[in-house]
């Protein structure tokens, strides 16, 4: 059993474990670590499933769809790196698209990850 578990730690998904590129911050973490930064604690965020554990231990935390629509989060972070999201030329569109009655205003914009903040009422 020693002599498989050891032929196994140095296969498979263990064997990144033992190269130092594994644990290299690349410019996207970077980007979603400051782009949380920029969200105050104890507030309404809706994010993205990367960010959405870090966020939820200082904020009332919702996965991207699924926060109340009145009113809407205060925030909204969302790491477009999933392929899910719109160019980032509508990316303030689909956040206005999601919360109807609010206007969000773009105040982080960094290797493809965005934090919104949530504006005036627009009536709708």
């Amino acid at each position: 059993m020693v002599l498989i578990a050891g032929w196994l730690a140095f296969r498979f998904p263990l064997d990144g474990l033992w190269h130092a590129q594994t644990y290299d911050i690349t410019p996207h973490v970077s980007a979603e670590e400051a782009a949380m930064a920029r969200v105050p604690d104890g507030v309404t965020v809706e994010t993205t499933l990367s960010m959405l554990a870090s966020l939820a231990v200082r904020d009332d935390t919702y996965w991207i769809g699924t926060a109340p629509k009145k009113p809407g989060p205060a925030y909204v972070v969302i790491n477009a790196d999933d392929g899910r999201f719109p160019a980032p030329s509508g990316m303030r569109a689909f956040v206005d698209r999601s919360h109807p009655g609010y206007a969000y205003q773009r105040i982080f914009a960094r290797d493809n990850v965005y934090v919104f903040r949530r504006g005036r009422r627009t009536g709708g």
